[in-house]
């Protein structure tokens, strides 16, 4: 066997995810100090290799803690200006140089300036034989935009998205923005602070820190698949994932042309897990102008469409969404960030565990199961967990957050464009004959459509009489409409029939 687990009980074979947070806070040593122990609290969720030291994977997000990087900037000879990117990046070892030539020459047709490469201090000693096997080169390198106006989010997206598509193989961003730095590999949680002093700088602070333990299921343990990835944390599984990336890539010319990208872009990375995809599937979300709220709604929805304790607003804006995104169905607990703000959710079956506590001090912390932290001498105000659906929000700059339907508040005005508003939907009503006929004599109006007795009786007596769709299946060897000669009946199809 490959791997074994520290305890085998079914109930802990999935991954460990949370969030440390502090209202009102800009930054503090307090907040690292607590998601790196909570992250070593969930160790038993996460798989050993045989080796018996080499994990599935660990890391931390947080924004990014400018003070700390403007000084180790400046130890490496780079001067960092008000505005600048940072990108934590796994080179090939084999072709460092040309992946880091190739990254500066793609910098510049993004209209970005390379400022400099650090070596990230690392410790490869407390690495697992088959995790020091496969280590990549890790470097850290700094970018400014070309000009003063430039959005350096969206250019950093766009050098991300042309190393992807163009870059030296094997050239894996961790994290490449202007607010949030990821550190991760392919780790157990005791060993990521230990293989990344950063992370046990004094300086290093943040005012919330995403932890997760990686349980590899579907996928073989990778550094480049350890998780956070670049905006969130997930455990579980999408288990529509092959639709969801079916549709994608259905909608990628669109994307493109919304975006005004070229056509090497590709909305999807190749060869990642399920929950690289969800991320590289928000990101877009993100980059065409959602909130952090409204993104995650309308790609996680909540079952809303017989909730009548649901606000108008929201109603309308799921109502809205569905039409144009389809869910990524979990079961999933994701736990995810863009710099600013910290959130959790649930997806609508609510399978996976999410449990929050606040304290008086403003300390929110949220993860997969409770004990994450030591709270002696903390009045907890508040202890919950999230419902199927649920979210939680967390804005620390403004010491706000936000619960279940207070969510709506977060959502454009714009959004709210259901039916009632949208004129592009439009509302028919049946025909006065046809609706008089069919309460009179519905089989004389199943004859005129073209029904047969056995049809009614099976597709439409179980939809009037017990308001269900037919259980029966016995297929359906009428040719598609398409390559058929003779008029299909309304309102039927192969699929409609057979798929059941």
């Amino acid at each position: 066997m490959r791997r074994s687990t520290p305890n085998p009980e079914p109930d802990h074979d999935a991954c460990g995810v949370g969030f440390v947070a502090r209202l009102g806070s800009a930054g503090s040593r307090e907040v690292i100090e607590r998601a790196l122990t909570a992250l070593g609290r969930l160790e038993h969720r996460g798989g050993v290799d045989s080796d018996g030291l080499s994990g599935d994977g660990a890391g931390l997000l947080t924004p990014i803690p400018k003070g700390f990087f403007r000084a180790r900037a400046r130890d490496a000879g780079i001067e960092l200006p008000e505005k600048f990117g940072l990108g934590m990046v796994f080179l090939p070892p084999g072709t460092k140089e040309e992946a880091r030539a190739a990254v500066s020459s793609f910098a510049i047709e993004a209209g970005l300036r390379c400022l400099g490469w650090r070596d990230v201090p690392v410790d490869p000693s407390v690495l697992g034989p088959r995790a020091a096997a496969t280590q990549p080169v890790i470097e850290q390198c700094f970018f400014a935009g070309t000009e003063e106006s430039s959005d350096i989010e969206r250019l950093l997206f766009l050098l991300r998205k042309r190393v992807e598509a163009r870059g030296v193989a094997r050239t894996y961003f961790c994290s490449l923005s202007s607010q949030t730095v990821v550190y991760k590999g392919l780790l157990a949680p005791l060993q990521l602070r230990a293989f990344y002093p950063d992370l046990d700088a004094t300086e290093f602070e943040a005012p919330f820190a995403v932890f997760h333990q990686r349980y590899s299921t579907n996928t073989q343990p990778t550094w480049t698949l350890a998780q956070p990835f670049r905006f969130l944390g997930h455990n579980g599984e999408i288990n529509t994932i092959g639709a969801n990336r079916r549709w994608m890539r259905a909608r990628e010319e669109s994307v493109r042309r919304e975006l005004r990208l070229p056509a090497w872009f590709h909305a999807l990375e190749e060869g990642m897990s399920d929950s690289a995809s969800f991320d590289n599937a928000l990101e877009l979300q993100l980059q065409r102008g959602q909130s952090l709220a409204a993104a995650m709604l309308c790609m996680v929805p909540p079952a809303w469409e017989t909730d009548r304790r649901m606000s108008q607003r929201l109603r309308e804006y799921l109502e809205s969404e569905a039409r144009v995104q389809e869910p990524w169905d979990g079961p999933a607990a994701l736990v995810f960030c863009d710099g600013r703000m910290v959130g959790a959710k649930l997806d609508r079956n609510g399978l996976r565990p999410l449990r929050y506590t606040l304290t008086a001090n403003g300390l929110v912390i949220a993860g997969s199961e409770a004990g994450l932290a030591d709270l002696d001498g903390d009045e907890v105000i508040e202890r919950q967990r999230l419902g199927p659906g649920e979210m939680l929000l967390v804005d620390p700059a403004a010491s706000t957050i936000y619960r279940g339907g207070e969510v709506a508040n977060l959502l454009p005005p714009c959004a709210s464009n259901g039916p009632a508003r949208n004129p592009a939907v439009k509302r028919l009503e049946p025909a006065t004959v046809f609706h008089s006929l069919g309460r009179a004599e519905p089989k004389r109006l199943a004859a005129a459509l073209g029904w047969t007795d056995d049809q009614f009786r099976l597709v439409f007596q179980p939809l009037g009489t017990e308001g269900k769709e037919a259980t029966w299946s016995m297929g359906d060897d009428a040719a598609p409409a398409f390559l058929s000669s003779m008029r299909r009946p309304f309102g039927i199809s192969a699929s409609s029939v057979s798929r059941r």
